[in-house]
């Protein structure tokens, strides 16, 4: 029976208090850089994109940072460009601010006051100090009531139960005489105030809903989408109580995005398709961008109508030039699409990131899942995307009206001690069709063309879903590569590299070496020692405890305190190595595995664990709740060192301790080190960290110079090399050259002109003799000798020369040629 080494605890230790210099950052670089619609500034040269609090301005034509702003405490809803160089924004909270554009200063900031308002959703600004603004609805939920602020009058309410969105707010109609029409986007209605004129119309048409509206800068001219793919072009609105219409329909699913050209010839729309439609108004003729990456959010066109930017839900901004191409992207990092067709009862992780945060020892960067069939390598330290990288090399397809086509995602992710070996699991299923697919690929950096290239693909490496991966680490692992798999199908599979050499090349690949079983109990959890020497398997409640070299089963871990389903479960690290901590739905405990005793167990938690990560730096492991809190613990104590009693209201799905590249100079002993990063469900990044610390933000934003943004121009090229001179004086080189035989001679011969040059036969001679190097005739004979000498002692070697032979006879042979008098050729030449 096993015995207990502390008694059991009800309930976590808190007798420590926590540390007061230890705070939750949001990583703002890490969010969504399309949650609102990007702007051009008046001269198409910028682009200023909101990030959460903050904002990027960007170069048009490289696609590089040059400003980074953060005044604002809350999410930014809405931006604007007031006048040139000036950038208008507003955050949830009403505090709008005046920026510079081409240094990036504060110039004013300003609150919104609409009476009793303190929440906003929306911003946009119409011109001549005019503001629209969205709130929330009174009466309705899900939808908002949009305001005219002016600051000569009061705030006065346009509509009520609008939607919420900024592409169902539209303005525009100028006309010439400063007429504003304003347009919002109810369910089934289109409801239209003109400003100056003071009209107001509402326009419906059946019961299809309408998603987005788009106004013409100058002609009463509206362009509306709905959900089944039509676009409605409406003629003289503002007046007609039943004004023309055209119909537009190339869009099969719903119309996310429309948008008129600068002069309002052309219109653009885009939707799920991943296909930005360009028409012609008035012709039928239309032109497609298709393969566009994701499905299209926004597009907006630049006023000099050079490009047109398009907002993804990938979470990237791409370019297209005027020859309907794209020829520069800003990229973020990719929101991944959560998985559709999941059971309830699964945690919310195996949907929205089913692979979780996985560290690459050789990067320092951090994979997980990025678009469907994809992974992404994000570096945390500069804050950037390093590449992405396509796992299951398929075709993402796109959903239809009525059906819901699935497409290949990635599920398991494994890197090696070295980060040499890559293991990803893919699963595609089409459950209408009876199709269930699922891969094992084996990936091999390779540092010449800097990326992973496939070494071996498994097809069904499991019976059932496989519920992890994971790589053998410490000496072991390095040198003998192997990884383990469990699944539901009641196996936990080793995989080894084995010699795969044939007739034609010379190769390695993967093969299964044992697939075995344990009392045909499911396996739920997998861990390794830090060595590599022990691994654990969990089945159910038990622990079993294998020798990975010879597969052997050295003891079995179980306790009556113990009953409910292991579901994660890790070894301690550095001194606190001989415990294995696990946790369940409802409690989280140690096991000695050197005594096999139960050394202490925490029941009751306040909510399931969604996350158990060790610190790969020191002995401490964090445990994450359900209910976003954070207990920080040495696994040889339930004592929690840091507890967070709730970071924020969504539910954190994965975490990862992140080795720093400079340790601190002081704090606690688990942050010196190592900082935690968390994400939620909504895929926002959360980082428990010192206060001291810079944090992963201030390690990215270096500025960049305008120059450094700027096309290539003589000038430009004059500019870069009076910085480069003023900055660095370079120091000419002198090669010594005295000493060198002929040296003057071969240098003349070159300076002097060919035409210049007397007949070769002429200068021959006198060129020769200046090369040849003369010798006295007693120096010629003493050298001779003792190379004779020198030759006639070879060595042997079991009655064969050996191979320094012929090296030294042909050493000596040169020697021979050099200590000759070559007087005599100078004579014969002449």
């Amino acid at each position: 029976m096993v015995k207990m080494a502390n008694k059991k605890t009800r309930g976590p230790d808190k007798t420590q208090a926590n540390t007061s210099d230890i705070v939750v950052k949001k990583l703002d670089d890490a969010t969504d850089i399309v949650r609102q619609p990007p702007v051009f500034t008046n001269d198409s040269k910028y682009i200023c994109i909101a990030s959460g609090r903050q904002i990027g301005i960007y170069s048009v034509e490289s696609a590089e940072k040059v400003h980074s702003l953060e005044e604002h405490t809350f999410d930014v809803i809405g931006l604007a460009i007031k006048d040139d160089n000036i950038l208008l924004s507003c955050d949830a909270s009403g505090e709008t601010i005046e920026w510079n554009i081409n240094n990036g200063t504060t110039l004013k900031k300003a609150p919104l006051v609409v009476a009793g308002i303190k929440e906003f959703h929306s911003f946009h600004y119409p011109g001549n100090g005019k503001v629209l603004v969205a709130t929330p609805s009174t009466y309705t939920t899900n939808m908002s009531s949009l305001w005219i602020v002016d600051s000569h009058t009061r705030p006065r309410k346009l509509f009520a139960d609008i939607k919420s969105t900024p592409h169902s707010i539209a303005f525009g109609c100028n006309q010439g005489n400063g007429s504003l029409v304003v347009v919002a986007l109810q369910d089934h209605s289109v409801v239209v105030k003109d400003i100056t004129n003071g009209v107001d119309k509402k326009h419906m048409t059946d019961q299809r809903k309408f998603t987005c509206v788009a106004l013409h800068s100058e002609k009463l001219i509206m362009a509306t989408g709905d959900i089944s793919g039509r676009i409605l072009i409406w003629h003289d609105f503002v007046h007609k109580s039943r004004p023309v219409k055209t119909v537009y329909h190339w869009h099969t699913l719903p119309v996310n995005s429309v948008c008129f050209s600068s002069e309002g010839e052309y219109l653009y729309s885009g939707g799920s398709e991943k296909v930005m439609v360009k028409w012609r108004l008035g012709m039928s003729r239309k032109q497609f961008l298709p393969r566009m990456g994701s499905s299209i959010k926004y597009i907006v066109n630049a006023p000099d109508n050079i490009c047109v930017a398009t907002s993804h839900s990938d979470n990237a901004i791409r370019f297209i030039d005027s020859t309907n191409k794209i020829n520069r992207a800003i990229i973020g990092l990719v929101k991944h699409d959560p998985i559709r067709g999941f059971a309830d009862t699964e945690p919310i992780k195996e949907s929205v990131m089913p692979t979780g945060l996985v560290f690459d020892p050789r990067s320092h960067g951090i994979f997980f899942n990025a678009q469907a069939g994809f992974l992404q390598l994000f570096d945390p330290q500069k804050n950037s995307l390093i590449f992405n990288m396509d796992v299951a090399n398929r075709n993402v397809l796109t959903d239809e009206r009525n059906l819901v086509i699935g497409n290949a995602e990635v599920l398991r992710v494994a890197v090696s001690p070295t980060g040499e070996w890559l293991a990803t699991l893919e699963v595609w299923s089409n459950m209408s069709a009876g199709y269930h697919d699922m891969n094992l690929k084996f990936w091999r950096y390779d540092a010449v063309q800097a990326n992973y290239e496939l070494n071996t693909d498994v097809t069904m490496p499991h019976q059932d879903r496989v519920t992890a991966l994971c790589f053998q680490p410490g000496l072991l692992g390095t040198e003998m590569p192997c990884l383990v798999s469990i699944g539901r199908d009641l196996k936990f599979k080793i995989w080894r590299l084995v010699d795969d050499t044939d007739i034609y090349r010379q190769k390695e690949s993967w093969s299964c070496d044992v697939a075995g079983d344990f009392r045909k109990l499911t396996p739920s959890a997998l861990s390794f020692s830090e060595d590599g020497s022990l691994m654990a398997i969990a089945f159910q409640d038990t622990v079993t405890l294998w020798d990975p070299t010879s597969i052997n089963l050295n003891t079995t871990l179980s306790h009556t305190l113990v009953q409910e389903p292991i579901e994660l479960m890790e070894f301690g690290r550095d001194n606190c190595f001989r415990y294995l901590v696990c946790a369940s739905k409802s409690a989280l405990y140690a096991w000695d595995v050197i005594s096999q005793g139960l050394v202490w167990k925490v029941g009751q938690l306040h909510s399931s664990v969604r996350c158990l990560v060790p610190d790969p730096k020191s002995c401490y492991m964090a445990a994450v709740l359900q209910n976003s809190e954070v207990f920080v613990f040495s696994p040889s104590s339930s004592k929690p060192v840091h507890s967070v009693p709730k970071m924020n209201s969504s539910e954190p799905i994965a975490a990862l301790f992140v080795p720093r590249p400079n340790p601190l100079a002081s704090g606690p002993e688990w942050l010196i080190n190592s900082r935690l990063l968390i994400v939620d469900d909504q895929q926002e990044f959360l980082c428990v960290d010192d206060v001291s610390s810079a944090g992963f933000n201030q390690k990215l934003t270096t500025p960049i110079s305008h120059m450094d943004s700027l096309p290539w121009t003589p000038f430009s090229a004059m500019k870069a090399e009076k910085q480069i001179s003023a900055a660095k004086q370079l120091v000419p080189v002198v090669h010594q050259t005295s000493g060198i035989q002929g040296y003057k001679s071969v240098q003349s011969l070159l300076e002097t002109s060919a035409s210049a040059l007397p007949p070769m036969s002429r200068i021959c001679s006198l060129f020769m003799s200046d090369l040849m190097i003369k010798h006295g005739p007693k120096a010629v004979t003493a050298k001779v000798n003792s190379v004779d000498r020198t030759s006639t002692d070879l060595p042997l070697s079991n009655g064969h020369i050996d191979s320094k032979t012929q090296d030294f006879s042909e050493e000596t042979t040169l020697q021979k040629l050099l200590t000759l008098d070559c007087q005599w050729l100078v004579e014969t030449v002449k």
